[in-house]
């Protein structure tokens, strides 16, 4: 099929157990205009071997065995990349989407849109904790419990105000959540690699902070929480990183990276004065913390190292600025 409408974009890597259930629930789609198209970084369980007995029965799958290991957003960037449909539609490995998820998607589809997102679906271990069911059930942000909006859209101005009083908190959603439109990744760019766990929310900001966002509030995507699961293992594996690093580069690029340039023309002075106060207080955290644990964070070790060429400048990449604004 060649330009279909939609491209379904899943990235795979060792994921063979809930892979045929994810499968399945894409290739059973009411709506039938689409791709699939599968990246494979380096899977050594059964991944290949189901994907492969996928797509000799279905002509519509394009699979792809990266010739090197790409990483987890350089996987998703190549999904994006190798996609021929004019929208995208993420679902990943361990997750699963309703029959009638592309319809709706794409249901709601006008000349205006760019970005669509649906309700959040999560599936917890039957071994969860009660901390666990609470914190999925009651305590993580959402468009609907971070915003009084009665609609189903979030207009560009709104999306930056819940930004800035949720700040590295993803209340958007994962990228199995999310519908957006191919081109505008032109406009935007692509998943930025430096991040690990709120990559997705950077890049669903890019977009809704300047085109705002359509919300569908019905769960047609079921995003699976598990101890092998990418995030499970972010925040047991890259504290450090997950909570003082990341929420600082993401603070930088909302500030100071020209795709954000919108999401701070909507902001007033007082949330502009909290997302600069919050990149400094986590600044410091982060470099407090790096000397007093000789981390060697690539961050302040080549920032240390440039320090008097720094003083000659006031612009440049994120180690200058950063160094400028924490000495």
């Amino acid at each position: 099929m060649s330009n279909p409408l939609v491209s379904i974009c899943i990235p795979t890597y060792n994921g063979d157990k809930y892979l045929v259930e994810c499968l399945e629930s894409c290739v059973n789609q009411t709506f039938k205009d689409f791709e699939i198209i599968i990246c494979d970084d380096g899977s050594s369980d059964k991944t290949i071997s189901i994907i492969e007995s996928y797509a000799v029965k279905n002509s519509f799958i394009k699979f792809i065995k990266n010739e090197k290991k790409l990483g987890l957003v350089g996987n998703w960037n190549k999904c994006i990349e190798l996609s021929s449909g004019q929208w995208i539609k993420f679902v990943f490995q361990d997750d699963y989407i309703t029959e009638d998820c592309l319809e709706k998607f794409v249901n709601e589809i006008n000349d205006t849109s760019q970005l669509i997102v649906c309700k959040r679906q999560f599936i917890l271990p039957e071994q969860a904790s009660s901390d666990s069911l609470n914190y999925y059930t009651n305590v993580v942000r959402t468009l609907e419990n971070t915003s009084n909006v009665l609609g189903d859209f979030f207009s560009p101005k709104l999306i930056s105000k819940i930004t800035v009083e949720n700040i590295c908190l993803n209340f958007i959603g994962e990228p199995s959540l999310i519908f957006f439109k191919k081109s505008i990744v032109n406009e935007v760019g692509l998943f930025n690699s430096s991040l690990k766990q709120i990559c997705d929310l950077e890049f669903a900001l890019r977009i809704a902070s300047k085109f705002g966002l359509t919300y569908i509030p019905h769960q047609l995507c079921a995003f699976r929480i598990h101890q092998n699961s990418t995030t499970s293992n972010n925040v047991a594996n890259n504290y450090f990183d997950i909570h003082y690093i990341e929420p600082l580069l993401f603070s930088y690029l909302l500030l100071f990276d020209e795709k954000f340039i919108s999401l701070l023309s909507n902001l007033n002075y007082i949330q502009r004065f909290k997302l600069r106060l919050y990149f400094k207080l986590k600044a410091y955290q982060a470099y407090s913390i790096n000397l007093k644990e000789d981390r060697k964070c690539y961050l302040f070790t080549e920032t240390n190292i440039m320090f008097n060429k720094i003083l000659e400048y006031k612009k440049g990449n994120i180690l200058i600025k950063l160094i400028c604004l924490i000495r």
